[in-house]
């Protein structure tokens, strides 16, 4: 069958809106019509190189859709239902599953960095028969795709598609972070670092946990003023202060919990420096591969703790359909976070506006 798609060729190059050839499935493999795809800044990170994944391949990862074809042994979805792209594939077998830790499965490392299905395959082939991978085993830049049945999370056919795409990776990385990941007490103090889509839904997550102060930072003052719709208590633009010290005085002696939504250097140092001598900081943004950190060791002799969080330590068979119910109960704002609904052809402008930190979330609809 055909689809159209957008094609990342070369790292820091413009992706190509093209007409692609699509495989059907295979056993324990969905086809699915992707209503709409998010535009996450790891998309971002992907294309020019921050990230690696084997080229040529279709970006996104934040999709949701129905689905139009199953595979052999497929149980868990069928033709018909509605729903979101999870980015682990689940596969229930490795022992990272075993443990209740879908978010590590052992078969990530295919989907993220070779970009083919389970099998070692990949379904899409351009107008010259050549190969072309799709980022994280979903393509969400694709109209249809086929994938992985596991990764196939059932929703509530009644909540909009176009909006809980969201769920697919930023969402579910975000406030997974505040609830899962750490376990914030009611009236607990919050500082989230970065106030894009991910950064957002931090916010809502430690207001939805009962955070009693929550500090968002932002240069960006309509990122700022999201973030205090959203939940967020106080926002600060960083720009030409000391954002730690301005953290800890307005926290009385530093945050419960500093949360970093952006995988900067700088920024993931001055995580570790906000909170409290017993405080946490969680590290949620994707630096570059090779980055590496200086931290003072005395926190450390003060129990001061710090964590990694891998797609909000999320079970997505669990925490997807318990997002969307938050959402569908107006707990969860998602269609603020909402920037502008586009084409897949003007995918390479949202990019841009991106790199120029604009917007929250740009939507890709498919036809």
């Amino acid at each position: 069958m055909k689809t159209k798609a957008a094609v990342l060729y070369e790292i820091d190059s413009p992706l190509v809106i093209e007409e692609l050839e699509l495989e059907g499935p295979k056993e324990n493999e969905i086809l699915v019509h992707y209503t709409a795809s998010g535009i996450c800044h790891s998309d971002y990170s992907f294309a020019h190189g921050v990230l690696p994944t084997q080229l040529p391949a279709v970006l996104g990862h934040e999709g949701a859709g129905v689905v139009e074809e199953v595979g052999a042994n497929v149980t868990n979805v069928k033709v018909g239902d509605h729903i979101v792209a999870a980015l682990t594939p689940s596969c229930g077998k490795c022992t990272f599953c075993l443990e209740s830790k879908p978010f590590l499965c052992a078969e990530m490392s295919k989907v993220i960095w070779e970009g083919c299905l389970l099998d070692g395959t990949k379904r899409f082939k351009n107008s010259k028969g050549e190969d072309i991978g799709q980022l994280v085993s979903v393509g969400t830049f694709s109209e249809r795709a086929v994938i992985p049945a596991g990764m196939a999370i059932k929703v509530d056919d009644k909540a909009p598609l176009d909006t809980i795409c969201l769920i697919g990776c930023g969402v579910t990385t975000g406030v997974g972070a505040a609830l899962n990941t750490v376990d914030i007490k009611e009236g607990d103090s919050c500082a989230v670092i970065g106030c894009g889509g991910v950064g957002l839904s931090i916010i809502q997550g430690c207001r939805i946990a009962g955070a009693g102060q929550i500090i968002a930072i932002d240069p960006v003052a309509e990122k700022r003023e999201l973030a205090l719709s959203m939940g967020a208590t106080i926002a600060i633009d960083p720009t030409d202060i000391n954002i730690v010290k301005e953290i800890r005085k307005v926290s009385k002696g530093g945050v419960h919990f500093a949360f970093e939504a952006l995988g900067l250097k700088v920024t993931i140092e001055q995580a570790w420096a906000m909170p409290r001598v017993t405080g946490t900081a969680v590290i949620v943004g994707v630096p570059k591969m090779d980055t590496e950190l200086e931290l003072p060791v005395l926190g450390f002799f003060g129990e001061k703790h710090f964590k990694g969080s891998a797609y909000g330590s999320s079970v997505p068979s669990k925490d997807i359909p318990k997002f969307v119910d938050l959402y569908m109960k107006g707990d969860l704002q998602l269609d603020e976070m909402v920037t502008k609904r586009i084409k897949l052809e003007d995918v390479n402008t949202a990019f841009d506006e991106m790199s120029r930190g604009e917007g929250a979330r740009s939507v890709i609809m498919h036809g």
